[in-house]
């Protein structure tokens, strides 16, 4: 897979990601870990900086099991659209299935930042639609780097917290302790 990602990517220069990582079916822990395993491969030097992982009360319809969610920071020389084909090969290799949106999953790959890209294309928004009102996004990505600012606006993700989830300490609460994550 290696290869395949060298031979078919265009690497720019770097510039450093900050991913979502989600899962709600299935074994959820064993997800986290398969789709951080896949991300080194695309991560500069394999090194991926992680959130701890959190655990998060369902959004969206009928009765949901919690999520897991985390986020994880890289950097990495491949433009956006190609991570997205990327993190979209690697949902299916991990099993996810085609649901409608806001419905379980068995893996979702979020490209949340790339770098202080703003980009608004028909099949790719950065940064991600509404990181800064969900709590599943903005309490891993304080957990990660409690300075966070959007790269765009310049505003603190903890003030995020703050405005848009007021009620955060009830709705994500941390499974694992932090870490890094790195393949030789």
């Amino acid at each position: 897979m290696g290869n395949y990602i060298h031979a078919t990517m265009a690497l720019l220069p770097s510039v450093t990601v900050h991913v979502a990582l989600g899962s709600n079916l299935g074994d959820r822990l064993q997800a986290l870990s398969r789709a951080r395993c896949w991300l080194t491969r695309v991560a500069l030097g394999g090194r991926l900086d992680e959130s701890r992982i959190f655990e998060t009360l369902a959004v969206g319809p009928g009765n949901q099991e919690c999520h897991l969610n985390q986020i994880v920071r890289f950097e990495t020389q491949i433009g956006p659209e190609q991570l997205l084909m990327f993190f979209k090969e690697v949902e299916c290799w991990l099993g996810r299935r085609h649901r409608p949106r806001m419905h379980p999953r068995e893996i979702d790959i979020d490209l949340l930042f790339y770098g202080s890209t703003d980009l608004n294309l028909p099949h790719l928004r950065v940064p991600h639609p509404g990181w800064a009102a969900r709590s599943f996004v903005l309490v891993p990505l304080v957990d990660l780097d409690p300075d966070f600012r959007c790269p765009i606006t310049g505003v603190p993700a903890s003030a995020l917290i703050e405005e848009h989830c007021p009620r955060w300490a009830e709705e994500a609460w941390p499974v694992t302790p932090a870490a890094s994550y790195a393949i030789a």
